[in-house]
């Protein structure tokens, strides 16, 4: 069984029923843009990713219902064993579930001793041991972090994948004047392409991904220097890498989605 890291961004939108001893009027309709992500379990790429659109499509309990719109869906696959300070270990994604479903329960939410704050990508990784990290890593950093060997986390570490060139310019052809018409009669209709792309820009989480990695380890900078120590013979050692928390769990076989619950 395979396992897939999906991140999407949906437009959705939702009436609401005017309220109740006022006149009779047309009933308003929200629409707002988010950011989901979801592992999957799958046979196959495209397994997984049709239980990630139901996920993303279904619907809330007791509320009026929503229409969802998936603008674009990021995948990757994970690779098939977990990193922990000690090397990779067979992946057992049922019992990862559940002890990370424990952990979130017994773990302050605000809790700055795991790092998500730090920018990995901003830190000198490739040092010898594990005590040569903690001593480069600015006092400011280091003193925030988790470094006791008994508590650790789960992370998910994203290798991300290069930014794409530049297009080339291109000199501009002049614009006729029935199509710059066309264009302002059309403008409304691309407020919401519009609106779509400045929020996008709010997802960093939606970039292109090469590879996903579950990580067992005392903090995220140490996560990000286990990755770099085992992928420093690869073609991915020096790629921009993004950490993320636990996202919930699902298989493709499941008919009811209880994040990190199976």
């Amino acid at each position: 069984m395979n396992a897939y890291f999906f991140t999407a961004s949906t437009t959705r939108f939702q009436s609401l029923q005017a309220n109740p001893g006022r006149a009779p009027r047309a009933n308003r309709q929200q629409r707002w843009i988010s950011c989901q992500s979801l592992i999957v379990c799958a046979e196959n790429a495209e397994a997984g990713r049709k239980r990630f659109e139901e996920f993303l499509c279904a619907q809330p309990e007791g509320e009026p219902p929503i229409q969802t719109e998936i603008n674009r869906i990021v995948a990757t696959q994970f690779v098939d064993q977990m990193l922990t300070e000690k090397g990779f270990v067979p992946m057992d994604w049922t019992q990862i579930a559940r002890e990370t479903k424990s952990d979130l329960e017994s773990t302050p939410a605000d809790d700055f001793e795991q790092g998500y704050w730090v920018n990995v990508n901003d830190i000198f990784l490739p040092h010898s041991s594990l005590e040569a990290l903690r001593e480069d890593v600015p006092e400011d950093i280091r003193s925030g972090l988790n470094w006791a060997e008994e508590k650790q986390f789960i992370f998910l570490l994203s290798v991300l994948s290069p930014p794409s060139p530049p297009p080339l310019e291109s000199a501009e052809e002049p614009v006729a004047d029935d199509t710059v018409a066309a264009q302002s009669a059309d403008e409304n209709s691309h407020d919401a392409a519009r609106d779509l792309d400045v929020s996008e820009a709010d997802f960093p989480g939606l970039v292109d991904k090469e590879a996903a990695v579950l990580i067992r380890a005392r903090n995220s900078v140490v996560a990000a220097w286990l990755w770099r120590q085992s992928a420093a013979d690869s073609k991915l050692a020096g790629y921009q890498l993004r950490i993320d928390p636990w996202c919930g769990m699902a298989r493709a076989e499941d008919a009811f989605l209880s994040s990190g619950e199976l």
